[in-house]
């Protein structure tokens, strides 16, 4: 079997990129290998390749700024791909491409399956409709599988396969008895927006006691969070990182024990960071937003939602944290999502598959 993933341009860094590895890699360790190769729509040579490194990828570029033109080269070109490389199967990675793609065959005259399997809520793209062009759908969360299916698509023809995070031997501990609170974000830093910085520096102006909150990331609004952490007076407070290539690694051997990892997205596609944490026994923290939080937290043994928006009871939430701890078994919360990690998560994608490959 030879399986095309296909999609725009994407950044190198995020999480998306780690599942994909993390799939071609469990393919081609299979009894039965699986082929696959990565076809990339870009508009020019920004994107970072160093994510790509060992797998096989093509790519088309087009820097014409009228996107009907644009598209019309890149369908083009990818139905050339198609011809030559005859995949059984392209998966395409974000909206658009379904619909590229699907032009695409229909030029190659291929009769092949074209699944969907995008990494972000649908509610928040743009060309979120183009989606319907795939003939299957592989969902990340119950909340993209619903935000499919509203968009007129069979639900018969959705499976919600979740994303896959690698089993940790190692623990990261809890602060001792006594000791200072540690709270932790690992993401974007995105004032208001997606990530809802704002909303964790607002809650933690607000806490009493001794806690220290350690921040792991970068984006474009980092000045802005920080001056705004400086606003609010809490910024001996807190410990900005910066972007770390091995993050984990960076918490163990940097940070050290860690009480709760903090979420407070307004949306999310999965909440990656989420069972990341989990892998290492941490505890978190995080709203219920759509999508994906809701299918990870099992409320009172890996974690706690709270609505939102909903800052009184994030508050809440924190200040029982500072004052009692987590009284929450660590190898529990590994345990906890037992269904995300890899060999689990990959023979139920492989089943998805050959599940449609039965129905034609």
């Amino acid at each position: 079997m030879k399986i095309v993933f296909v999609g725009e341009a994407v950044s190198g860094f995020g999480g998306m990129e780690t599942v994909i590895r993390t799939l071609v890699r469990c393919f081609r360790e299979d009894a039965v290998p699986v082929d696959c190769a990565i076809y990339f729509f870009c508009r020019d040579e920004r994107m970072d390749k160093g994510w790509l490194a060992g797998l096989d990828a093509a790519y088309s570029y087009s820097r014409n700024r009228i996107a009907y033109l644009r598209n019309r080269t890149h369908v083009r070109r990818f139905s050339r791909f198609l011809r030559e490389e005859r995949p059984d199967v392209v998966i395409s990675i974000d909206p658009i491409s379904c619909l590229l793609a699907a032009r695409a065959r229909k030029a190659a005259k291929l009769a092949l399956p074209l699944y969907s399997w995008v990494h972000f809520s649908l509610d928040h793209k743009k060309h979120a409709d183009c989606i319907v062009h795939a003939d299957y759908h592989l969902a990340i969360s119950s909340g993209i599988k619903a935000q499919i299916a509203a968009r007129g698509v069979d639900p018969q023809r959705i499976f919600t396969v979740f994303n896959p995070v690698e089993p940790q031997a190692q623990t990261i501990p809890h602060p001792a008895p006594g000791e200072e609170c540690v709270f932790l974000y690992m993401g974007r830093m995105k004032f208001e927006g997606q990530k809802r910085i704002k909303d964790l520096l607002d809650t933690l102006a607000q806490v009493k006691g001794a806690w220290r909150l350690h921040m792991v990331g970068d984006g474009s609004d980092m000045e802005r969070c920080q001056a705004y952490g400086r606003e609010l007076r809490i910024d001996e407070r807190i410990v900005w990182h910066g972007w770390q290539a091995e993050p984990w690694g960076y918490v163990r051997e940097r940070i050290g024990p860690v009480s709760a990892l903090l979420l407070t997205s307004a949306f999310e596609g999965f909440g990656m960071t989420l069972v990341e944490a989990m892998s290492y026994g941490i505890y978190c923290i995080s709203s219920d937003c759509p999508s994906g939080p809701a299918d990870i937290i099992r409320e009172g043994v890996n974690g706690k939602l709270y609505a939102p928006g909903d800052l009184r009871t994030f508050q809440g939430l924190l200040q029982q944290v500072i004052d009692t701890g987590v009284q929450v078994d660590q190898e529990g919360i590994k345990r906890a999502i037992d269904g995300f990690y890899v060999d689990r998560y990959y023979r139920n994608f492989r089943g998805f598959f050959e599940s449609t490959a039965k129905r034609g």
